[in-house]
């Protein structure tokens, strides 16, 4: 008897295990190749030539091809398992590393930004519906551990791409993620997939749409402001404060830890008590925050840096896992792919355009100190989308 009960905790310590690690794989493995970009931009640029606005477009055609694909592909995706879905998006990340770490011209970089794209964009629909197939008290800090699978990514390609970068070259940085992406197709097979909830009335999902669109929009101005800050803030060091090629990197680093505290913390939290109508407003205000701070260490010094990365980190990072719990709280499983595709199509397009029109700021001698008010006023219209107390509780509070 008591063999047998130990059995049985070893084997749900396993499937937790698995369950846990599988989620965040596979939210990191998509965003990873940008990430590295990110981190070894000074060698990046150098090494091909590229403009700020060609190196920008990196960041949008990854995230364009991403939108696209997440708004045809959103609901399809439902008539797959999630397991399925997962294995899907460690592979094709893992094919999008491996032709960037074959990359020796531009086109191919943009090439492995599609591949990359398209496999990013199944990942928020395959793992929340995983989750959605949990106990109620398991979700928020489930939804709060696989977002901050991004963050883990952001975290290791600030940590090892420069450094491998240095050493050996960005490409080899590049085909480091690949073991990641080997670790993701393993973990996501290990996981044993809980049925979804029977779906709520057609009536309800009629009801919460508006709302679902409203934080589609609201995510949209959230991923400009964020995406256009993460592909050029190490850039920023390196050019504005002085830092070199490593320790601009760091400044990726910083924000990816940052960013994984805060969502977990955040998603618990709303997942606990439901979003307070100031949620919003309040992680907007708190990005607008970390740009200010960041764009003052010109004038203070390097070290304001550091407490810009970790505020802007702290605040807009974590607002995908809080839209994300209001999702998998109140959508229906039946529809959850779909209007997990609709969300992160308004997250991709923001993070498709940010980084753009930040290199063309750039690229047409605006400057560093005008073109940080691009994301400072993408997070203002954030702010002021999440003012009004009635776009969280409807679909929170249900």
């Amino acid at each position: 008897m008591f063999s047998t009960t130990t059995a049985v905790v070893e084997s749900r310590r396993r499937d937790d295990l698995a369950l846990w690690s599988g989620l965040a794989l596979c939210m990191a493995v998509g965003p990873l190749m940008l990430y590295t970009l990110t981190a070894v931009s000074p060698l990046l640029i150098a090494d091909l030539g590229l403009s700020p606005v060609r190196y920008g477009a990196i960041a949008t055609v990854t995230f364009g091809s991403a939108a696209l694909s997440a708004l045809a592909l959103g609901g399809p995706s439902s008539r797959f398992s999630g397991r399925s879905v997962m294995v899907a998006v460690a592979i094709g990340s893992g094919v999008g590393l491996a032709v960037l770490a074959l990359a020796h011209n531009y086109a191919v970089v943009l090439a492995a930004a599609v591949v990359c794209g398209v496999a990013q964009s199944l990942s928020n629909p395959a793992t929340n519906r995983v989750v959605a197939g949990l106990p109620a008290e398991r979700r928020g800090a489930l939804i709060g551990w696989k977002q901050s699978g991004v963050q883990m990514a952001q975290l290791a390609a600030g940590l090892l791409g420069p450094t491998v970068a240095v050493l050996a070259g960005w490409r080899w940085a590049a085909a480091a993620g690949i073991a990641l992406a080997i670790a993701g197709v393993i973990s996501a097979l290990a996981i044993r997939v809980t049925p979804c909830e029977a779906s709520r009335s057609a009536d309800a999902q009629v009801a919460r749409r508006a709302s679902v669109r409203t934080l589609a929009a609201y995510t949209f101005f959230m991923g400009f402001g964020l995406q256009a800050t993460n592909a050029y803030l190490p850039l920023f060091a390196h050019r504005r404060l002085g830092f070199d090629a490593r320790t601009a990197g760091l400044t990726a680093a910083v924000v990816g830890l940052v960013g994984l505290v805060s969502r977990i913390w955040w998603a618990r939290s709303s997942d606990r008590g439901g979003l307070q109508p100031t949620t919003l407003l309040t992680l907007a205000l708190g990005s607008a925050t970390g740009v200010l701070l960041t764009l003052a260490a010109t004038v203070a010094g390097g070290w304001l840096l550091w407490v810009g990365a970790s505020v802007f980190g702290a605040a807009a990072l974590a607002s995908n896992a809080v839209t994300m719990v209001a999702l998998v709280r109140s959508v229906p499983a039946a529809s959850l792919g779909a209007a997990t595709g609709l969300l992160v199509t308004g997250m991709y397009v923001g993070f498709a355009t940010g980084p753009l029109a930040f290199g063309l700021a750039l690229d047409h001698g605006a400057g560093f100190g005008v073109a940080w008010l691009l994301p400072l006023v993408a997070f203002g219209i954030a702010a002021l989308i999440g003012v009004p107390s009635a776009i969280a509780r409807p679909l929170l509070n249900s």
